[in-house]
């Protein structure tokens, strides 16, 4: 049994338990990659721009394919799904019908971004598709 220590003494300093190592390469606690959310190929560039211009379609088609397997497609399949149905719950009201023409030009924003950044945050909208899709890749904080 371990006596408290007396008055000025400091008190030992208890370690705290390390995380699980994970295997080289691994990323911890579920997150991608920054190496798995680059596109593998020239074509899932070209891909995960249609997914926001054909709302939903393309999406869905990623993830009911193998496609699925690709962290960079699946990200663009999750948002372009949750950026459809915004634009399907705006269209339900007036303000939303006035909105359409800006949204309808942020797709192609949005297209284009894809393309050349590969993956990039939409303000909102990436916090509302990781909390709809526990499937969600996100890359790993780098710091």
């Amino acid at each position: 049994m371990q006596q408290p220590p007396s008055y000025g003494q400091q008190q030992p300093y208890e370690q705290p338990t390390p995380p699980e190592q994970q295997p080289y390469g691994q990323p911890p606690y579920g997150g991608a990659s920054p190496q798995d959310m680059q596109p593998q190929e020239d074509s899932d560039k070209i891909i995960a721009a249609l997914t926001y211009i054909f709302l939903p379609w393309v999406s869905i088609f990623i993830l009911v394919t193998e496609m699925k397997n690709k962290p960079f497609l699946k990200y663009h399949a999750y948002q372009g799904l949750t950026l459809a149905l915004v634009t399907f719950v705006l269209s339900c009201t007036v303000v939303g019908l006035c909105l359409l023409p800006f949204i309808f030009i942020a797709q192609f924003w949005f297209a284009y971004q894809a393309y050349t950044t590969g993956i990039f945050v939409i303000p909102t909208l990436t916090d509302w598709t990781a909390k709809l899709f526990k499937e969600f890749p996100r890359q790993q904080n780098p710091y």
